[in-house]
């Protein structure tokens, strides 16, 4: 079985004498058997082992025999501790996410100290099996029914080439100790329901159940490449202005809803906030669904508007603060030479009372547009521009302690207009 695994990391290159490894290892028998193998073959490698404190003393006896292991062969090993139900709880989350999120961002951290270029887990052919059954009882798109790949950044898997069965063979062949998780027994765990329950079904079924899943995954993979290329192409072509994503409602038809699908997915929506998206589009204009990582959709006029929310939309940051959009000042003596842009604005600094800041519109909010004498409403301005909902919530105004100075990369407002008299300019430049 060595021979297998030590093809199969040649084969698709996912090590080499160069690297340096970190080696996720719980006890157990698959993450050992990896640890003893990769140290066989000479590969440099640290050990990295996560104590969930959810088993009690059972969890610190894992962690005390991973140290003992590391020590008798000479490896660094680091271990971490986490209040994994607690922070599961505060999250909302499933405990099992939870500490999939926990375990990836340590060991990311953990590669970056010590300059580590891998991390190698002991995922094999079971776990791959179990993870698309889940994924296909949950519902999924193409990612998930291919399932995990051998290479995906840092990550390595050298074991997705053997089963359980074979590893378990080879572990009480050669008398090799490990630590056996009591918690892989337990029903309560929906992977767990799906290894004992509905796995030996599907290997009474089909005896080369994994050999078929191979296959499949094969082929789904180079599905998805195709698919990724077309989906880059779509993406491109759609127009974005002011850090809007537009999407016309005329682009959700058959061909285009997967494209639609995994643009959403990436912004973090679910995949019952993306079928309420897409039913949207025949209700009522101004709808608007939440994502995660402040991503907002908005059904607008015949069209979709994805953008990034502000946090907090009343607040006001002072231009010598860190400014949420990339504006840059320059304070010069009259006269200057005026640029006609709407990306740079010219105002009288003799004008201006108190500190500039900046914030978004609010109901209610007037300026004198630039060459006018009269007040307009923002929200008038707006609509006269034909500024989509999103446009209007991601438009930025430059203000002082009493009035309105400039609608950024719009127009600014006439009472800080530069004339003969003016002895002081602020140039003020936006970089979208």
């Amino acid at each position: 079985m060595l021979k297998k695994i030590q093809g199969f990391i040649s084969e698709t290159q996912l090590i080499s004498k160069s690297d340096k490894t970190l080696i996720a290892v719980s006890g157990g028998r698959d993450s050992i058997l990896l640890f003893i193998l990769l140290y066989q073959l000479g590969y440099t490698v640290e050990i990295a082992h996560c104590n969930y404190k959810l088993r009690a003393e059972e969890s610190d006896n894992d962690e005390d025999f991973v140290r003992k292991l590391a020590d008798k062969m000479g490896v660094p090993f680091h271990s971490r501790k986490f209040d994994t139900k607690d922070l599961a709880e505060k999250d909302g989350v499933s405990i099992q996410m939870k500490a999939r999120d926990l375990r990836y961002d340590w060991f990311e951290m953990l590669s970056k100290e010590r300059n580590l270029t891998k991390i190698a887990t002991a995922h094999h052919l079971d776990d791959q099996l179990e993870t698309i059954l889940i994924n296909l009882t949950r519902g999924t798109g193409l990612k998930g029914l291919r399932g995990m790949k051998e290479k995906r950044g840092k990550i390595i898997r050298p074991l997705l080439c053997v089963s359980r069965d074979e590893i378990n063979e080879f572990m009480f062949d050669k008398h090799i100790p490990f630590r056996e998780d009591s918690s892989n027994a337990s029903g309560k765990y929906f992977r767990n329901k799906i290894r004992q329950q509905v796995i030996p079904v599907l290997k009474e079924i089909n005896p080369s159940l994994f050999k078929a899943v191979n296959n499949t995954t094969e082929r789904l993979r180079n599905v998805e490449v195709n698919w990724d290329g077309q989906f880059l192409a779509w993406k491109e072509s759609l127009e974005i202005k002011n850090g809007v994503t537009k999407i016309d409602f005329s682009e959700v038809v058959e061909n285009n809803i997967s494209f639609i699908q995994q643009l959403f997915r990436s912004k973090g929506f679910s995949y019952s906030d993306i079928e309420s998206i897409l039913n949207a589009k025949n209700s009522e204009k101004g709808k608007k669904f939440y994502g995660k990582n402040k991503y907002v959709v908005i059904t607008g006029n015949q069209q979709y508007e994805l953008y990034i929310q502000d946090e907090d939309d009343i607040k006001e940051y002072f231009i010598s603060e860190s400014l949420p959009i990339n504006l840059s000042f320059e304070l010069v003596h009259s006269p200057v030479d005026i640029k006609k842009t709407r990306s740079i604005a010219y105002i009288n600094a003799d004008k201006v009372q108190g500190e500039l800041r900046l914030r978004k519109w609010r109901k209610g909010d007037w300026f004198i547009p630039f060459g006018m004498r009269g007040k307009q409403k923002i929200s008038d301005y707006f609509i006269n521009k034909k500024l989509s909902l999103a446009e209007k919530e991601n438009t930025w105004l430059l203000c002082d302690s009493e009035k309105i100075v400039w609608i950024v990369s719009h127009r600014s407002d006439n009472s800080y207009r530069v004339d003969d008299t003016t002895k002081n300019v602020y140039i003020v430049k936006h970089e979208a």
